[in-house]
């Protein structure tokens, strides 16, 4: 044997650091591996989901110059330094949702490398990567990593600068300024850099501060430092407030004037939503995730155990910092800004992404608690007397931890899997509803934005798109001024779509609903995640009184005194348009819906509406005694609806689904019937004048019943009338006289001949044919000497589009004027 081989033998430091030297390469190859991880799950589905509100936000500053950027942070409630380098990220990698949100993916990797570095410095490079582990899998984080905002910068900024404090403090209690102190005096700058950057990242960044001050106070105590040792850390915070001085009067005027409200919480659910929060992430409800969170409680609580046997590989501050103050910084780091929002009351739904800044910290304490407990059961910690040196205790030990894990694993997985694959908790989708406004739109409707600062992300998808109105323009709202453009805007458009988000704050007082309610028909109204999308038709004129009397008693004491159907005509597509005028004659305790059904001629719902009177804002139990209320009813037709002769079926239900009775028997009245005509028809010229007679349609359904074209053969004999061809001369359609009208249509192309039949009134002849389209035959036919009867028929399908009778304008007209 050697002396140099025999040497290496009897040096057990010589052994360590040789085994050491080989497991880094291992520790090396499973930090990548983790890293790979963190970065599929950031990565994957980015665009899965479309930017909500603020992502917009991101979006649309970022286009902008430094200067605007600047401009319009000042005009925010953020800080610019997130908007700058999404910024120039966007000049290199595109304005796409995957470019926009690749930024803080590529952020949250890295927040995760630095939660192996904090674990590695202040526990150990075991508990580092499984730290680093779990901050990779982590919902919370991950949330955030596809989210095209400022939280992720948050976080890793206030992850460095906890990395860089806790170097300092090895640094300052040995002054190394003699030996290395260059090394010192760049954790300086970097901490100070790095303060000032998270407060122009985030007016939340204060509590990052504060955390580091309550961490140097403890090192100061714990280790009986003077308070000279103090000056240090105040001169990075004094450099990072020079820093931060151009920007800081705009601070304070956003910081004291931005609108925001108190909500008032329970304790112990708020508590639960916040652990929850950090074990699961925010895509998973609190009760499903109460098991992880007791497990996730009880390891953290066990990381707070100083074991004092274990046989690992020392953290990189052991020698010179107690573990008391390695442990109390990563406890302060998590809990303080949890104290600091909660005493803030800032304890909201928006305010939820706060604790983000956290995030890393309670990764390390429960990596902490779960190395502590394998520790026990793999024999790196003294076990009891009586356990000790027995394998199957030791494996059943792990495999309980291993259980154990299992347990907050599997809400992580439900977690992930409803974020990328669930719609239910994903992001705003105004992607969709821009893209199902295209396909709904018609050139002069227009698009309503309340509250206004959803220009930026609902443009961001509609970028063409005309008549955006963004409401209210101002905070507080000005009423007259909102009412004067919502009235200049109905005058232009027929058709409103809506967006509402945000208008608790934006129009506390629901101003622009209220407006609207009274004054157009809304027809269709569905939560999209958070938005609240609605669709309302703008009528010709109002109706505030009845056209027709009804005076049909609903219950005791709730009658509808008439209606008013101001759309006898309406296209699949339209927005029929009803107004019931209610009247009660005592006051009502209990609250009613109404509703207000399309029927066709078999009795079958094709469209209907269901809301409280007033479009919600008109409570049956707000109503005053003998005060007539006007109830303005929109119901969107289906594109699909084929055309004919549908009923409308109108009453009231309470909160329990049962319908209120009528006094003429049944629980509901049926209202006049109104036609849904093809859509080409809008198209045909208007060649009879005719103005349709509703009120007469009631004979008319057994036409579309009847009606059929039964091909014949030609007779020699028929003495043809009102022969017309189509435009094209590929139809013919022609009348016979004889005792019975007939109606007959040729195919010119086939040689065939039909018979068309059901067509009511066959002793009256046919008085005109026209050939609207090459397809469109439409037909007059007097019943009596005032009044007619209007068909329309689509010839190559058979069909009968339109049956409705008309009056006979001049004599309305003689009429009208007699009456005068």
């Amino acid at each position: 044997m050697t002396a140099d081989l025999k040497s290496k033998i009897q040096n057990p430091k010589h052994l360590h650091r040789a085994a050491a030297q080989r497991a880094v390469p291992v520790s090396k190859i499973l930090l990548a591996l983790i890293l790979v991880l963190a970065a599929f799950l950031r990565f994957y589905l980015l665009d899965g989901q479309s930017f909500w509100n603020d992502e917009g936000n991101s979006a649309r500053i970022a286009e902008r110059s430094l200067q605007l950027i600047t401009e319009g942070a000042a005009g925010d409630i953020h800080p610019p330094l997130y908007y700058y380098l999404l910024h120039i990220w966007r000049g290199v990698f595109g304005s796409s949702e995957s470019a926009l949100r690749s930024l803080s993916a590529v952020l949250g990797v890295l927040l995760v490398g630095l939660s192996f570095l904090i674990g590695r410095k202040t526990f150990s490079p075991g508990v580092g990567l499984l730290a680093a582990f779990i901050a990779a899998i982590n919902p919370f984080q991950i949330y955030y990593s596809q989210e095209a905002r400022m939280y992720m910068l948050l976080a890793v900024i206030g992850a460095a600068a906890t990395w860089v404090l806790l170097r300092l403090l090895v640094g300052w209690r040995y002054e190394r300024l003699a030996a290395g102190g260059w090394r010192l005096a760049l954790d300086h700058v970097m901490l100070a850099v790095l303060y000032a950057a998270g407060l122009y990242t985030h007016y939340a960044f204060p509590f990052v501060i504060i955390t580091h001050f309550l961490i140097v106070s403890a090192w100061l105590l714990v280790l009986r430092q003077p308070l000279r040792r103090f000056i240090p850390w105040i001169g990075v915070v004094a450099a990072a407030g020079v820093l931060f001085i151009p920007w800081l009067p705009t601070a304070i005027r956003q910081i004291t004037t931005w609108p925001s409200s108190r909500v008032t919480v329970d304790g112990g659910q708020m508590l639960l939503d916040t652990a929850r929060l950090y074990v699961a992430g925010p895509t998973l409800p609190t009760a499903e995730a109460t098991w992880a969170i007791v497990i996730g409680g009880f390891f953290i609580f066990i990381g707070l155990w100083n074991p004092m046997g274990f046989d690992e590989r020392r953290a990189e501050a052991h020698d010179v910092l107690p573990y008391s103050i390695r442990l109390g910084s990563i406890v302060l780091w998590w809990l303080v800004p949890i104290a600091l929002i909660f005493a803030f009351g800032l304890f909201k739904e928006s305010y939820l992404k706060f604790f983000i800044v956290g995030s890393s910290a309670c990764c390390l304490l429960l990596a902490r608690g779960i190395s502590n407990m394998w520790g026990i059961g793999r024999g790196a910690l003294t076990m009891p007397r009586e356990l000790a040196g027995q394998p199957l205790a030791s494996w059943a030990w792990s495999i309980v931890v291993l259980a154990l894990c299992a347990v907050i694993a599997v809400p992580t997985f439900n977690t992930l899997r409803n974020y990328y694959f669930d719609p239910a908790y994903a992001r705003d989708d105004y992607r969709g509803i821009a893209q199902r406004i295209v396909r709904q739109q018609r050139p002069d409707d227009a698009v309503l934005l309340d509250s206004a600062n959803q220009w930026e992300v609902f443009t961001y998808y509609y970028p063409d798109g005309p008549h955006v109105y963004p409401l209210p323009r101002q905070r507080p709202l000005d009423q007259a001024a909102v009412e004067a453009e919502l009235a200049e805007m109905v005058a232009k458009h027929p058709r409103l779509f809506v967006l509402y988000w945000g208008d608790g704050e934006a129009d506390p007082q629901r101003v622009i609903e209220s407006w609207l309610d009274a004054h157009t028909y809304k027809a269709t109204e569905q939560w999209i995640n958070s938005i609240r999308f609605a669709t309302y038709a703008v009528p010709a004129k109002l109706s505030n009184v009845p056209e027709v009397k009804s005076g049909v008693r609903f219950g005791e004491h709730i009658t509808l005194e008439g209606y008013t159907l101001s759309t006898p005509q309406v296209q699949p597509g339209d927005i029929l348009q009803l107004d019931l005028f209610w009247r009660t004659a005592a006051p009502l305790s209990e609250r009613y819906k109404v509703f207000v059904h399309v029927l066709d001629a078999s009795g079958k719902i094709v469209a209907q509406t269901d809301r409280e009177p007033g479009g919600g804002q008109q409570p049956t139990t707000n109503w005053e005694s003998n005060q007539v209320v006007v109830d303005r009813y929109g119901v969107l037709i289906p594109e699909d609806t084929t055309p004919g002769v549908y009923t409308v079926k109108a009453g009231l239900y309470d909160f329990d689904d049962v319908r209120l009775p009528t006094n003429k028997g049944g629980d509901s009245l049926d209202l006049m019937p109104f036609i849904i005509q093809d859509p080409v028809l809008s198209l045909l010229p208007d060649r009879h004048q005719h103005v349709i007679d509703m009120r007469q349609a009631s004979s008319i359904p057994d036409a579309f019943s009847d009606f059929r074209m039964i091909e014949v053969l030609p007779d020699a004999n028929w003495e043809k009338e009102n022969v017309v061809n189509n435009p094209v001369g590929t139809w013919r359609a022609f009348t016979t006289t004889s005792d019975v009208f007939h109606l007959f249509v040729e195919n010119l192309r086939a040689g065939k001949t039909y018979e068309v039949q059901g067509l009511s009134l066959p002793y009256r002849p046919f008085s005109e044919l026209v050939w609207a389209t090459d397809e469109i035959l439409m037909i007059d036919r007097w019943s009596q000497p005032h009044y007619g009867i209007h068909y329309v028929i689509k010839v190559p399908a058979r069909q009968l589009l339109m049956a409705a009778p008309f009056p006979d304008q001049i004599y309305l007209d003689a009429q009208s004027e007699e009456g005068k």
